[in-house]
């Protein structure tokens, strides 16, 4: 199952990730709080089944794999500024913030990822 207007689940992704994110700049790691919204997509989406599997499948992993490798490169400059660049460490919030903003930062990586591409998707039928 899927969502039908994957244009409204991907930019729904997009606000709930960015409401997170000031949250969590806001609130501390209690502002992490703010990603039950995201329980609320199913209630307010319709759903209906899947007819290319093949064909969503692939453009799920690419979505997932460009979001990985973002977050990824995102985590390795955030090491390399904290290791090698003191002058901006006192500019960063502590360590532990940081790793719990990565989850939003996914979240919201993955709806502007998705979005881009779901033209590319429609474009492909």
């Amino acid at each position: 199952m899927r969502y039908k207007n994957l244009n409204l689940a991907f930019l729904i992704e997009i606000f709930i990730g960015f409401g997170c994110i000031i949250s969590i700049s806001l609130l501390g790691s209690k502002g992490l709080a703010s990603l039950a919204l995201m329980a609320l997509r199913p209630v307010f989406l319709e759903r209906e089944i899947i007819k290319d599997d093949k064909r969503y499948w692939k453009f799920s992993y690419k979505i997932i794999l460009n979001s990985v490798v973002i977050i990824s490169l995102m985590i390795i400059s955030i090491l390399v500024i904290i290791q090698f660049i003191p002058q901006w460490q006192a500019k960063l919030p502590s360590f532990k913030i940081l790793l719990i903003e990565i989850i939003p930062f996914f979240l919201l990586t993955h709806g502007v990822i998705g979005f881009i591409n779901l033209s590319l998707l429609d474009k492909t039928k």
